[in-house]
């Protein structure tokens, strides 16, 4: 190859290189940027527009110059934003604080709760605390509920209520709260009408009561409890409300010192509720145990306030339960039978066509004494001598009765098992007590057989008891009334003494060698009781609280937690 080509070659490999930076630069310069557009004339005829926009290349400080004036536009966007919402919160708290809002809101009230009317005293918004002075409602007759009364409300409201002109706020705090139903009225849930008016999530109420116009008709009023009231659910279709001290007026009954208390309120009525409470009083304090006493059950839309209601009860006199009338001859103290959920064995029907509570159902008893009965002699004359002071008159440690109430009758019967102390007595039967006080029915007593046998060589009880198993049983009819109660023991002894002919001789107590004649009856092939006689000694143990019938291991002694 000649120098002239190498001389060639060399200038066409410069001018490449040449023609390569010179496109490197003619992408990075400013160049221009085109828009095509199709633009239809006057006359009909299209013609093409291009648009030409240069494009500027940017160096570093120049995009930070662009930045810090976009940042500056933002600020003054967002200072300008702020300024806006602050002034539209202003107009919107002076809106919200004045009269005629508050007159429209009033209206709106009285037409989501169907009442006949709705008077606001005292109501206004001061920046985001609202606070209401009193409220009254009064609904139409057909409304179970007549007034409702609220004052004293408070609450530091949310910033998204002057948007929706909704009241939000996490608490609502009211200082009083009445409820006044109408009597004879049956369970309603008024039905919220409208749009929503408020959205508190939890209320508080310092003195929150519910009672009746006539007061003195009220089957059951709830007097200054402290009360709060929450939704469990997003949709709010149920509250709960939750109280805690103040007292539950029963109508010819005791008042209950509220301890705790449960309600759920839902469209369908008061879907359940419990009620926990003692009926003691100030002068109650040196008693050695505290009464308790609980209620549950649940009140459907459309029935009575009357019940019946599950209830539960622990050292309260039986007496208190029946009206007072057996305890001229049967009395005893509940005892709780449950440490959760309250059982319906026992229920209580409220005053409302009757002049005070009914109870009806399974009483579960201690200390369950029994005197008065002509019975009652007898029993402790065919007795080992040295058990009859436990007869006299007979107490059994735990038990259970069953109270039926019809009208004016009632009715106490002792099932089969209700009243069984192994060493001691059972006793089984029903007694009746009329609406003239008239006593009928019958009593069971059982005795251990060992105790009633051993008055004859031939270990056969006395022809006054019936032998039933390991039980010598003496069965009466009653008569008399409850203040004066007799039964037929005069017969009994009658064909007992002609019964008596037929025995051997009787050995007198004070005559017997008791080792002897149990050996003697043993190998007559007589009960096996007659194997164990120290088995059935009844020992009964000191306690400092002087009640020989309460165990020291008792669930419910004094000590035991309410």
């Amino acid at each position: 190859m000649t120098e002239k080509d190498d001389k060639y070659a060399e200038e066409e490999e410069n001018l490449t290189q040449v023609r390569s930076i010179i496109k490197q630069l003619n992408e990075d310069k400013p160049s221009k940027e085109r828009r095509r557009e199709v633009v239809v004339r006057a006359d009909g005829t299209k013609v093409v527009r291009v648009t030409k926009k240069r494009k500027v290349m940017l160096s570093a400080r120049d995009k930070r110059r662009i930045s810090r004036r976009h940042l500056a536009y933002a600020m003054a966007l967002v200072f300008i934003g702020g300024l806006a919402i602050v002034a539209f919160l202003f107009l919107r708290m002076s809106a919200m604080s004045s009269s005629s809002y508050l007159s429209e809101k009033q209206l709106e009230l009285q037409q989501s709760w169907g009442a006949s009317s709705v008077v606001v005293e005292g109501a206004g918004i001061e920046g985001t605390s609202f606070h209401l002075t009193k409220l009254v409602a009064e609904f139409p007759e057909t409304s179970m509920i007549e007034r409702v009364e609220l004052s004293g409300l408070e609450s530091s409201l949310e910033l998204s209520s002057f948007f929706s002109s909704v009241v939000k706020s996490e608490e609502l705090k009211i200082e009083r709260a009445l409820v006044v139903l109408r009597n004879g009225s049956t369970m309603q849930i008024p039905a919220f009408q409208g749009k929503e008016l408020w959205n508190f999530r939890r209320m508080t109420c310092a003195d929150f009561s519910v009672t009746y116009a006539d007061a003195e008709a009220a089957p059951v009023m709830l007097r200054n409890a402290q009360a709060y009231m929450y939704y469990p659910h997003v949709s709010r279709a149920s509250s709960v409300l939750i109280f805690n001290s103040g007292s539950l007026q029963l109508k010819g009954w005791k008042t209950v010192n509220i301890k705790e208390g449960k309600v759920t309120v839902s469209s369908s009525g008061i879907d359940d509720f419990s009620i926990h409470g003692t009926t003691d009083t100030a002068s109650d304090v040196a008693e050695q145990r505290r009464t308790r006493i609980a209620f549950a059950g649940r009140i459907a839309a459309g029935s009575t306030m009357a019940g019946p209601y599950a209830v539960e009860t622990d050292n309260m006199s039986l007496a208190e339960f029946t009206k007072g009338r057996f305890e001229h001859f049967l009395t005893a103290r509940t005892v709780a039978v449950s440490q959760g959920r309250i059982s319906d064995k026992a229920t209580i029907t409220l005053a409302v066509e009757t002049p005070e509570p009914v109870f009806n159902g399974e009483f579960h008893l201690k200390n369950i004494c029994l005197s008065s009965f002509p019975a009652m002699h007898a029993i402790t004359e065919h007795i080992d001598p040295s058990k009859r002071r436990l007869y006299n008159p007979l107490t059994v440690y735990r038990g259970y009765v069953v109270l039926d109430c019809q009208d004016e009758t009632m009715s106490l019967e002792i099932p089969e098992d209700g009243i069984v102390e192994r060493d001691l007595a059972t006793l089984r039967g029903k007694i009746t007590l009329g609406a003239d006080n008239v006593l009928s029915g019958e009593l069971k007593y059982g005795v251990p057989m060992l105790l009633a046998r051993v008055e004859y060589p031939d270990g056969r009880p006395d022809p006054i008891f019936q032998q039933q198993g390991d039980w010598a049983v003496l069965h009466t009819r009653l008569r008399g009334n409850g203040n004066a109660p007799d039964d037929d023991m005069a017969e009994v002894e009658a064909r007992a003494s002609i019964a008596r002919r037929e025995r051997p001789a009787r050995i007198p107590f004070n005559e017997m060698d008791l080792d002897k004649l149990t050996e003697q009856m043993k190998e007559g092939g007589s009960s096996t009781l007659l194997e164990q006689p120290a088995s059935q000694e009844r020992t009964i143990p000191q306690h400092p609280s002087g009640n020989p019938f309460e165990s020291v291991e008792d669930p419910f002694a004094p000590n035991a937690p309410f």
